[in-house]
C-alpha cells in the first residue's frame, strides 16, 4: 500500500444500515413490518439516536423502508421489486444519455434468444396456456389503443419471466419500462392514427405466430421472427415524427 493510499472507515449509520439491511433482505424484518423503535436501535446498537436516523434514511433511499412521521410512524419494511431497480438503472441510461435505440437493441439481445430456449420446451403445456392467455388479453384490447399497449407489454414481461431467470427478468424490466413509456406517448399523440393501429395489429399477428412456433418447438424458426418483429419495432420508433431519441427525452 502507497502512502497515498486511504483505507476508508464506514460511517456508524452505514454499519447499522448494512445490518438492517440484511435482516430485510433474509426476512428476519417481514415485509410491512415496522421496525423496532428508534430507542431500542439505540440501545441495540449502542449508537446515538441521529446514528440510527441517518441509517433509516439510507434504507429508505434504497426503497428497502417507508418512513412515516409522528407519533405512530417509524420505518415499514418494503418488499425490493424489479420495478424499484428499473427505476435506478433508467436514471443510469439517462445519465449517460443513452438512446433508445440501444435500449430497443438490448431487449432484442435479451428475448431472442429466449423464444428459442422456449421453444425447446413446448412440451411444457403451462408455459404454451400461460402465452396463449397473454395473447387472449391482446386480442381483447385490439380497439383500444391504451389497453392494447399496455396488454402487449405484458406479453413481452411474459415471455421473460418465463426463462425461470431472475437476473434476465430484471435486466429485462428496464429495457421493458422504458420502451413502454415510449409507447404510450406514442399512442397518446398519434393513437387514432391509421399507420398506428395497423402497427399494433401487426404486432400482435407477429405474437401470434411466436407461440405457434413455441408450441410445435421450432426453435429457429421463432428467433427469426422474434428478431425480425423487434426490429420492426426498432424502425417504426425510428422513423415516427419528432419522436423521443434518448431515454432523457422519453422519461424526464
Amino acid at each position: 500500500m502507497s502512502a497515498t493510499d486511504h483505507i476508508r472507515i464506514p460511517k456508524a449509520a452505514e454499519l447499522v444500515a448494512d445490518t438492517l439491511r440484511r435482516r430485510i433482505i433474509t426476512g428476519e424484518y417481514a415485509p410491512d413490518e415496522l421496525l423496532p423503535s428508534e430507542t431500542v436501535l439505540m440501545q441495540n446498537f449502542n449508537v446515538a439516536r441521529t446514528t440510527v436516523r441517518d441509517a433509516v434514511r439510507i434504507l429508505e433511499s434504497e426503497g428497502l423502508l417507508v418512513v412515516r412521521r409522528g407519533a405512530n410512524g417509524g420505518g415499514r419494511v418494503q418488499v425490493p421489486s424489479v420495478a424499484m431497480v428499473a427505476d435506478h438503472a433508467a436514471l443510469i441510461l439517462q445519465f449517460r444519455d443513452t438512446t433508445l435505440e440501444d435500449v430497443h437493441a438490448a431487449r432484442a439481445m435479451i428475448e431472442t434468444p429466449i423464444a428459442g430456449m422456449l421453444a425447446a420446451r413446448s412440451d411444457d403445456a403451462g408455459m404454451i396456456s400461460s402465452l396463449r392467455d397473454a395473447l387472449a388479453a391482446e386480442a381483447a384490447a385490439l380497439d383500444d389503443p391504451v389497453q392494447l399497449a399496455a396488454a402487449e407489454g405484458r406479453f413481452h414481461q411474459q415471455l421473460v419471466s418465463l426463462s425461470d431467470s431472475v437476473t434476465i427478468s430484471l435486466l429485462s424490466a428496464v429495457a421493458n419500462r422504458i420502451i413502454a413509456q415510449q409507447v404510450s406517448e406514442d399512442i397518446a399523440e398519434r393513437g387514432n392514427d391509421v399507420d398506428v393501429k395497423r402497427q399494433h395489429r401487426e404486432a400482435h399477428r407477429a405474437h401470434e405466430r411466436l407461440v405457434d412456433f413455441i408450441a410445435v418447438g421450432a426453435a429457429r424458426e421463432a428467433e427469426t421472427l422474434w428478431r425480425q418483429h423487434l426490429e420492426a419495432g426498432m424502425q417504426y420508433f425510428r422513423g415516427a415524427p419528432a419522436g423521443p431519441r434518448t431515454v432523457v427525452d422519453i422519461l424526464s
